[in-house]
């Protein structure tokens, strides 16, 4: 299944439940991906692409209190959407490119937005639930597959791709793996146990790699990075995710 209500709102595909190995499961990864444990994920949403600068564009014409300039950097000479007589624009040939230079308070603003245009409680995906989708019925080590050729992630080095760019995974997700790291809903933890004195206050899980890193290692499902929720960044974007209505 998947379900677009708002024809401006990202599609949502629906994720099937089930068990995974969440983790380090080959052995070559960080003491981060520890301790490697059995969980389970409910069935939910998730967007089949990244949230583009088109579909950001929309939300930022529709606040009327939290100042953009608390969630998203338009001075920045790489940003492609910008404020320009009076309305909030989009850099032509740009328009399907994953929004970036935007927080993690940003996409959960959006978040919170488009929950009241798609009536269902939109957010921004468990760290669980992108590593269970990315890693696809098959529990593959990236997206699309337990090997790696770099052309079928990463467009260039310059900057990230179209967010329909190369070929979709088995649950029909485009660039789970490379163009743009994504924002998790998870404070980061230095392991795999959640502990009140295991937090990296403040900063959130960013999965997937992204354009600018080179080494294959980087770009896998269990790899884990985190970044500083209030930083604005070219190569972090997000895509959002939903509960199953019961």
């Amino acid at each position: 299944m998947n379900m677009t209500i708002d024809p401006h709102a990202p599609k949502l595909i629906e994720i099937p439940g089930g068990e995974f190995e969440m983790g380090d499961v080959w052995g070559d990864g960080e003491p981060d991906e520890q301790p490697v444990g059995t969980h389970a994920c409910g069935s939910f949403l998730l967007g089949e692409y990244a949230v583009t600068n088109s579909q950001f564009v929309s939300f930022l014409a529709n606040q009327n209190s939290t100042p953009p300039e608390h969630f998203v950097d338009l001075q920045n000479k790489n940003s492609h959407i910008y404020f320009d007589g009076g309305q909030f624009t989009c850099e032509p040939g740009f328009e399907n490119h994953p929004a970036t230079y935007v927080n993690w308070l940003g996409a959960s603003t959006y978040c919170a937005w488009l929950s009241g245009r798609m009536g269902l409680t939109i957010r921004l995906p468990s760290e669980l639930q992108w590593q269970y989708a990315a890693m696809g019925p098959h529990k593959r080590k990236w997206s699309l597959g337990d090997s790696f050729t770099r052309s079928d992630y990463i467009c260039g080095a310059d900057g990230p791709a179209s967010v329909d760019f190369g070929a979709p995974s088995e649950w029909g997700l485009f660039n789970m793996t490379g163009n743009v790291f994504e924002w998790c809903n998870d404070e980061y933890c230095f392991s795999l146990t959640e502990s009140s004195d295991n937090v990296l206050r403040h900063h959130r899980v960013i999965k997937g790699g992204a354009f600018i890193l080179r080494d294959s290692a980087n770009l896998r499902n269990a790899k884990r990075f985190s970044c500083h929720q209030e930083s604005c960044i070219s190569s972090i974007g997000f895509r959002v995710a939903a509960t199953l209505a019961s």
